[in-house]
């Protein structure tokens, strides 16, 4: 079939037959050693977890969520276990656990609300919670109403013991026992099985669980890191490899696909330390940047326009070796300010990925040592397939923009008890991303999400691109633009900017004219500007446009009403 769009030297990729625990702790495609120390505190560096404890604390998860819950009992896959915990050393611990234990990981944020984590617990029928100190009393109050017996709340700490401890009584779960899991090599049963629900961001809707799967998680791990060990392998071979400690701060949230990904699965595969932060806070990011030489950071947008922004940055990246930017759009501009910021060790750009919860985190990967791929999210990732379709599902030719549909052994099966979603999911056998891009030259150019293009006269507008346009702008700190409904023409959209100046003195007039001199007409700023003092955000930096779109109708509603 034409129009179908693979990696260009690995199109296809045998991935090993292994479920995820008998990938990472026992087989030889990891570079973790049993001494590896792979998880420590930022704050006290003492507290640290080698590959070797790492798994005796996870079958001693696993032996208490089994013997005191029955979590997998009756079977795989069927008992969900929630955990809304900051970020902490002993976290992976849970999550490798509770897969050994046969049961399904499911995580919330730790910011999340009673009301949120509550539709959690029930949607997804929770057998177990498990909460950190600093979340305790949201969970307490969530299981309540969600009618979980308060018994099945569970209590994790790394400091001054790893604990596992009852909320109602206080006893420590961990060194009671040990429960080994089970491999499992059988391709089916590897693609059938369900081992981690993920939920989605829901800045848009009502956030929904996505299912993955031993083998989703497997082949991520596999292909993200095919290419670099390839390429290491070479240079091994040719005598220019430099060997580096590789070292991550974990910041972002441990409950979204980036951060479960990166901090328990990609990081320990590659034998890498991930260095634990209990919440992002800025000035501690810096000093923790500095103090642990971090050399690999990930990390999303709204932190990299700090970055590139803030005068606190004045040398504290030059560990660096390898720079990743994801989980929302990333423009070229953005990309090289806050690169030439970074003073990496290596000298390289900011690398934007591509990908989604659904399938298990990135589609495409740029490398930093490659100028031409700035302002494109890089090339599709080994063993993975992209189509581009218009409206009516046909394949649009290269440089028109289409709707990303991405098919491979990382994509979700669907979403958890919503079988509607799942099928309006998919086309055929292709996962619709709602992403609309634009493929040149090989590499893909994203433009923004589907439902939240706009139209001026039949003529679509990416906010996208005004925001990283704006955000260009030395007076901008911040921006977001949604569309209001224009009182002439029903059917158009007026773009309204809402901006959080960096200068006092930044006034509409100025960005109008800055706007206007660089866009087209249609996309000119026609439903206004709002000055505010913030932003609002998911906990991995996506504008909560929902909200802005909910304040632009109170605005619009109260301009006509003051008309009547």
């Amino acid at each position: 079939m034409s129009g179908i769009y693979r990696h260009p030297d690995r199109p296809k990729v045998e991935i090993p037959d292994l479920d995820l625990l008998t990938f990472l702790f026992d087989s030889t495609h990891c570079l973790a050693e049993d001494d590896t120390v792979l998880h420590i505190a930022a704050e006290d560096p003492s507290r640290s977890l080698s590959k070797r404890e790492l798994r005796q604390n996870a079958k001693s998860v696993a032996y208490a969520l089994r013997s005191r819950y029955e979590v997998g009992a009756n079977g795989k896959g069927k008992d969900v276990a929630t955990v809304i915990s900051s970020g902490q050393p002993l976290l992976p611990a849970a999550f490798f656990g509770v897969i050994a234990a046969g049961g399904i990981y499911s995580s919330a944020h730790s910011t999340a609300t009673v009301e949120e984590l509550v539709r959690q617990l029930q949607t997804s029928e929770s057998r177990v919670l498990i909460c950190s100190d600093d979340t305790v009393e949201v969970a307490g109050r969530a299981a309540e109403i969600a009618g979980l017996p308060r018994g099945n709340i569970l209590l994790i700490g790394s400091t001054p013991t790893w604990a596992l401890r009852c909320l109602d009584n206080h006893e420590n779960l961990l060194g009671r026992g040990s429960l080994a899991w089970d491999p499992i090599t059988d391709r089916g049963a590897l693609e059938r099985s369900l081992i981690v629900v993920v939920w989605s961001s829901g800045t848009t809707g009502v956030p929904k669980g996505v299912k993955l799967s031993h083998r989703n998680l497997v082949s991520q791990a596999y292909i993200t890191h095919l290419l670099g060990r390839e390429r290491a392998d070479r240079q091994i071979a040719d005598g220019t490899f430099v060997p580096y400690e590789q070292r991550s701060l974990a910041h972002l949230p441990a409950s979204h696909i980036a951060g479960l990904f990166g901090y328990f699965i990609s990081n320990f595969y590659a034998g890498a330390l991930t260095v634990w932060m209990q919440k992002y806070e800025w000035r501690a990011f810096l000093r923790y940047i500095e103090k642990y030489q971090i050399t690999q950071l990930f990390t999303v947008p709204s932190i990299w326009q700090r970055i590139a922004k803030s005068p606190d940055v004045k040398g504290q990246f030059a560990s660096l070796r390898i720079a990743q930017s994801g989980s929302a759009p990333f423009e070229s501009s953005l990309q090289k300010t806050a690169s030439t910021r970074l003073r990496m060790a290596e000298g390289g750009l900011i690398a934007p990925t591509w990908g989604l919860s659904e399938t298990t985190g990135a589609v495409t990967l740029s490398q930093s040592y490659e100028t031409s791929e700035v302002g494109t999210v890089g090339t599709i990732l080994p063993g993975l397939e992209v189509r581009l379709l218009d409206e009516d599902h046909r394949d649009v030719r290269d440089g028109q923009a289409g709707e990303l549909l991405v098919r491979g052994p990382t994509v979700t099966q669907g979403y958890f008890n919503n079988d509607q979603a799942t099928q309006d999911a998919f086309h055929q056998d292709w996962f619709q991303t709602g992403d609309i891009a634009v493929r040149k030259g090989g590499k893909l150019i994203m433009v923004d999400r589907k439902k939240e293009l706009l139209k001026y006269k039949a003529k679509q507008i990416a906010p996208a691109e005004l925001e990283n346009l704006l955000c260009a702008h030395e007076g901008i700190a911040e921006a977001a633009v949604v569309g209001i409904a224009s009182p002439e023409d029903p059917s158009s959209d007026l773009p309204r900017a809402y901006i959080v100046p960096a200068s006092a003195n930044l006034a509409a007039e100025e960005v109008h004219a800055y706007v206007n001199g660089r866009v087209a007409s249609h996309k000119r700023l026609r439903g206004g500007i709002v000055f505010v003092r913030e932003i609002r955000k998911s906990a991995i930096g996506k504008v909560l446009r929902k909200e802005l779109q909910q304040r632009a109708r109170r605005e619009t509603s109260r301009v006509v009403e003051s008309k009547l």
